[in-house]
């Protein structure tokens, strides 16, 4: 019987062999676990990464088409001729006209201070002489920043049938204006300091809208993407004078990841910061040069 007991214990294991196996099952776990968590989550990021790269592009698109139908005449001229000031006025309106290249009737940027962060754009305007488009910031939009106490842009306009109208709470937005009323608004406000009072930009005395604004980046749940910036240089005119070069850039974002563009280094929260969303945070900048043969 003594010998039976002795050959039976050689086939089972010991306490410190079960221990030993125990302790290597729950480490190759967690190295799993790792393993796909990281993977998972460079999914998310890769996927959020071409949804911004894809809207932006789609953006780029819809910008060149609408300036290569714009006009291309100097923009200094327009900018002169459709100044509705008084005589007087029009000293401050030449000096905002003739300044910058009538830069400042092309496009305008709000800015203020975001956090601790100072001079930061938070919304503005772009007008190509066919089209108009409007945008507001993502940080409006972010859970990391109070903007409560900043206006966010409105468009107030006449629609086709005359009756006043406004869009507001927007992202994007695309509204034909063949006079560049929104960015005209601006250099009679304020003799083009590129500001808009109260974040209302006011369009309604300037004639109906034939077609209601188009919202391309709406203020909803299933669209996670906002404009930061939008740049436009001063038209160039070629030497025949029959069309214009526009130099464009814009920043793109989600409005999850605490997003910082005046940041030189990473864009978004690192993901140890507090709800910083690392997955679902991407930047991304778009440069593009786009020609005015519109007449």
């Amino acid at each position: 019987m003594k010998n039976m007991w002795e050959v039976e214990s050689r086939k089972g294991f010991t306490l410190v062999e079960l221990s030993l196996s125990i302790a290597f099952i729950s480490i190759l776990s967690i190295t799993v676990a790792l393993i796909t968590n990281d993977a998972i989550s460079t999914y998310r990021r890769g996927l959020t990464l071409n949804q911004v790269n894809t809207v932006g592009m789609d953006l780029v698109d819809d910008i060149r088409v609408a300036v290569q139908s714009s006009p291309s005449k100097a923009v200094v001229g327009e900018c002169l001729n459709n100044y509705s000031g008084s005589s007087s006025e029009k000293i401050d309106a030449k000096s905002a006209c003739e300044g910058d290249g009538a830069q400042r009737f092309v496009v305008f940027n709000r800015k203020a201070d975001v956090g601790e962060m100072r001079d930061v754009p938070v919304y503005g305007a772009f007008c190509t002489g066919a089209y108009s488009y409007i945008w507001n910031s993502g940080y409006f939009y972010s859970e990391e920043y109070n903007m409560g106490g900043i206006n966010r842009a409105t468009l107030k306009y006449k629609n086709k049938d005359g009756d006043d109208a406004s869009a507001d709470d927007f992202r994007l937005l695309k509204v034909r204006d063949q006079q560049r009323a929104v960015c005209k608004v601006a250099i009679d406000v304020n003799y083009g300091q590129a500001d808009i009072d109260g974040g209302v930009i006011d369009i309604s005395s300037y004639g109906n809208v034939g077609e209601d604004p188009e919202v391309i980046l709406a203020n909803d749940i299933a669209n996670s993407l906002a404009l930061y910036d939008l740049g436009v240089a001063s038209p160039a005119a070629n030497s025949l004078g029959n069309s214009l070069f526009y130099s464009i850039s814009f920043i793109l974002g989600t409005v999850q990841g605490g997003i910082n563009v005046m940041s030189t280094g990473n864009f978004c929260k690192t993901p140890t910061e507090y709800n910083s969303n690392f997955d679902y945070c991407a930047i991304n900048k778009f440069n593009f040069a786009v020609q005015a043969t519109g007449g």
